[in-house]
């Protein structure tokens, strides 16, 4: 493996590059964004897009919005900075959580509309089953789920902008196609963020009216109900630390009483304990894990060394996911003999070993 040499990715991060001086694309990207972009002139284009789209509808803005840190601050930013009359829009994730139930009830009490969504629990399972076994993703239901309902509801109700938080592909070392541009287009979802998932491969197992909220809108509804999807990150220097203090200060977000799973911080992801499943099947198949995530993403943001980094990693990278197993199970309905063999299944052999029931890095 390869790692950037200013912060600790790895090469088999997918889609990720390196310059001639062995700095990741992610990190590329960060001095650019601190150095290169003017930050004003994006923050007009917004200023420009809210004054032609205030008050024109019954909402200005759609925010999809789970109560965590991010989201927060994006539906912050556009109701109090910009004015806009904001719709927040949150789908039900699978195995929710007590406490971002309590960070949303927090949230949604200081002044928020929200619709929260549960599409059909047994179409999301069937999706999220199928995505960890055939693919190592346990949430694609989900993932998928938050791109096409969101422009669902957005059509539905003449909603004609969907701000997301940060483009990812873009933030965290990956396609840059979207860098530079302030919206995106459904080919673009499909693409990045659903994973090519086609909803029609389902329909052996649902009719395609029950697939709905897993299927984006058609052309003609689109022409109809044209909606811009853009993300945050675009016009301002994103960093999810400062979301996360900005959240905890104004809205009282509460993070884990304890670390998470797998690193060291405790504020990302806490909508459900599939997170955790997905975070170590990307250690498993790429080598890396969320601490490398977090690590990476806090170096970029001055927080802490490479150093630093490079010791967090071996202390948490990989670490068992032992406490939520059988709750995945459950959830999954299988056998613990069954999750382990869809487990060694996915693990990257040619970067892991497994050693007292436990997949660990090759030496």
């Amino acid at each position: 493996m390869k790692y950037c040499t200013k912060c600790a990715m790895p090469d088999t991060r997918p889609r990720l590059t390196f310059d001639e001086n062995g700095i990741c694309s992610a990190c590329q990207w960060s001095e650019e964004k601190n150095i290169s972009i003017d930050w004003d002139k994006r923050e007009a284009e917004l200023i420009e897009l809210c004054n032609t789209i205030r008050g024109k509808n019954k909402f200005d803005c759609l925010v999809p919005a789970s109560g965590g840190k991010d989201s927060t601050y994006v539906a912050h930013k556009m109701k109090h900075t910009h004015n806009l009359n904001v719709l927040t829009v949150t789908i039900t994730p699978p195995l929710e959580t007590d406490l971002i139930q309590e960070n949303m009830k927090s949230f949604l009490n200081k002044g928020y509309d929200n619709i929260k969504i549960t599409p059909n629990p047994l179409i999301m399972k069937t999706i999220n089953r199928i995505g960890f076994i055939e693919q190592g993703r346990p949430l694609l239901g989900w993932t998928s789920c938050l791109n096409t309902a969101m422009l669902q509801i957005a059509t539905s109700m003449n909603v004609p902008l969907i701000m997301f938080g940060e483009e990812g592909e873009s933030e965290y070392g990956g396609s840059n196609r979207l860098r530079y541009k302030p919206f995106y287009t459904i080919d673009d979802a499909t693409e990045l963020y659903t994973y090519g998932n086609d909803p029609a491969q389902y329909s052996k197992y649902f009719p395609a009216n029950e697939l709905v909220m897993w299927t984006f809108p058609t052309q003609e509804i689109l022409q109809k109900h044209p909606v811009n999807i853009g993300h945050w990150s675009y016009f301002e220097n994103w960093d999810p630390y400062n979301n996360f203090v900005f959240a905890r200060d104004n809205y009282n977000m509460k993070p884990r009483r304890t670390r998470s799973i797998g690193t060291y911080t405790n504020y990302g992801q806490l909508d459900t304990p599939l997170y955790d499943l997905h975070a170590y099947m990307m250690y498993l198949k790429f080598g890396f894990g969320r601490c490398t995530q977090d690590a990476c993403i806090d170096i970029r943001g001055g927080r802490i060394s490479r150093k630093e980094a490079v010791k967090l990693i071996a202390k948490y990278d990989g670490e068992s996911i032992d406490k939520y197993i059988p709750d995945y199970c459950d959830y999954f309905e299988m056998d613990i003999k069954e999750f382990e063999q869809i487990i060694d299944k996915h693990a990257n052999k040619t970067l892991l070993k497994k050693q007292n029931g436990k997949w660990i890095p090759l030496k």
